[in-house]
């Protein structure tokens, strides 16, 4: 069974001034540097009218992974997430996928951005990770939702930084 993953962060700025920074290429590189992956790299972000899609790839490093999942996995696994935005309502709303390079692990869900009120906005995240593996499955879920709990909560910090 997936582990859910379920996110909420809130900027104090309206929804087109944080958008606006996900459509801005050194942006997305620097929120990516600011998380300290390694391996780390802005693979798209390819604006459209209404929309955006960000491409980025990093590593997990194998010294957070439980033992057992780095024997399975040699060197540090690396990620590929995937961003598509488009306009939805008063927000905007994206598919996202994270695949994990190299291991039968992955991640899917929505994020939307949305008014909270005249000048704020809240950014929600809901997916789930999927390891089908007997036995082990579960765990490496719980570390892979972890793992991007952890992104998500530097990148909050990132972003928030970079409101005007």
């Amino acid at each position: 069974m997936p582990t859910p993953l379920n996110v909420t962060q809130k900027y104090d700025a309206p929804v087109r001034e944080v958008f606006a920074l996900f459509n801005d290429p050194d942006f997305v590189a620097g929120r990516l540097d600011d998380s300290g992956a390694p391996d780390a790299e802005v693979l798209t972000v390819d604006s459209s009218p209404g929309g955006v899609k960000i491409i980025t790839r990093q590593s997990i490093p194998s010294s957070v992974l439980p033992s057992m999942v780095a024997s399975m996995i040699p060197g540090d696994p690396a990620t590929e997430r995937t961003e598509d935005w488009h306009v939805d309502g008063d927000g905007y709303v994206a598919q996202f996928s994270v695949l994990i390079k190299g291991a039968p692990a992955s991640v899917n869900g929505t994020m939307t951005l949305a008014p909270a009120g005249p000048d704020t906005c809240t950014l929600v995240v809901k997916g789930e990770a999927a390891v089908p593996i007997p036995l082990f499955g579960a765990k490496i879920e719980a570390v892979v939702t972890e793992q991007i709990g952890r992104l998500l909560a530097s990148e909050e910090t990132y972003t928030q930084s970079h409101l005007v």
